[in-house]
């Protein structure tokens, strides 16, 4: 056989098993809507806010008329201290749930708190996510305590890289009048923090929610009482940790 005919017949054969060779058809859009879903379920679960969310607003883009996603963004933006979102979303869902629903009277609890704030930051904690129509939903109280301080931190290593607008987590403890209480805010620009209107208890005060956390310590908000805490070098976890079983 010539060699150009030869090389003519290998190019055809090529190009036939590169035209049979099959190929993987593009995922239909309900799945990567589901996915998108179920990943940032998935995210809430470990409480990563920050990958929930995103992942939310793309899952509600594509199914807008879901309640339960409309909700789940809703705590999402509540816990990542994105008000307007959190109040737009929560208000989708008091317009168009069910008024018998878990998610409405959750979200009208949350909306009640956090507009009766004329407009200052709320202090109001994000409700959890009903799980059935069989599971009792918590709604956190409102409280006549209060818990303020500063984080104060130095060049050392082991620190925040800023003090400037951290989130700050008050967590009730488990079989206490605070129990399931969660708050969240954000220190100003000099570092200071504030907790209102929150219910009197034991709590765990803390830099974070999952991960290595530099500060972990309990403290106890009276009745009717503010009480100060100052976060500092001098009670990191490095030196004081009171919830050691948790780890590192």
């Amino acid at each position: 056989m010539r060699p150009r005919l030869a090389a003519a017949l290998l190019l055809a054969l090529a190009l036939a098993a590169c035209q049979g060779a099959p190929t993987e058809p593009p995922r239909p859009a309900s799945q990567a809507k589901g996915d998108a879903a179920a990943r940032a379920r998935e995210a809430m679960a470990r409480r990563d806010w920050n990958m929930a969310a995103p992942l939310l607003r793309e899952a509600v883009a594509a199914r807008p008329a879901d309640v339960s996603l409309h909700y789940d963004l809703a705590v999402a933006a509540s816990y990542l201290d994105l008000r307007d979102e959190a109040i737009r979303e929560f208000r989708w869902v008091v317009a168009n749930a069910q008024p018998d629903s878990q998610e409405y009277k959750a979200a009208k609890s949350w909306l009640a708190e956090a507009e009766g704030t004329g407009g200052t930051r709320s202090t109001a904690a994000p409700p959890a996510r009903p799980a059935d129509k069989s599971t009792t939903l918590h709604v956190e109280r409102v409280g006549d305590a209060g818990l303020y301080g500063r984080v104060t931190w130095s060049s050392e290593p082991g620190g925040p890289q800023s003090t400037k607008r951290m989130q700050i987590h008050l967590t009730g403890l488990p079989g206490t009048s605070a129990k399931e209480q969660r708050y969240t805010v954000r220190t100003d620009d000099e570092g200071r923090y504030e907790f209102k209107r929150i219910v009197a208890g034991p709590y765990k005060l803390s830099d974070r929610v999952a991960g290595q956390p530099v500060w972990r310590l309990k403290v106890q908000v009276e009745a009717g009482r503010e009480t100060a805490v100052d976060l500092q070098p001098g009670n990191s976890v490095t030196l004081r940790d009171d919830f050691p079983d948790e780890g590192r």
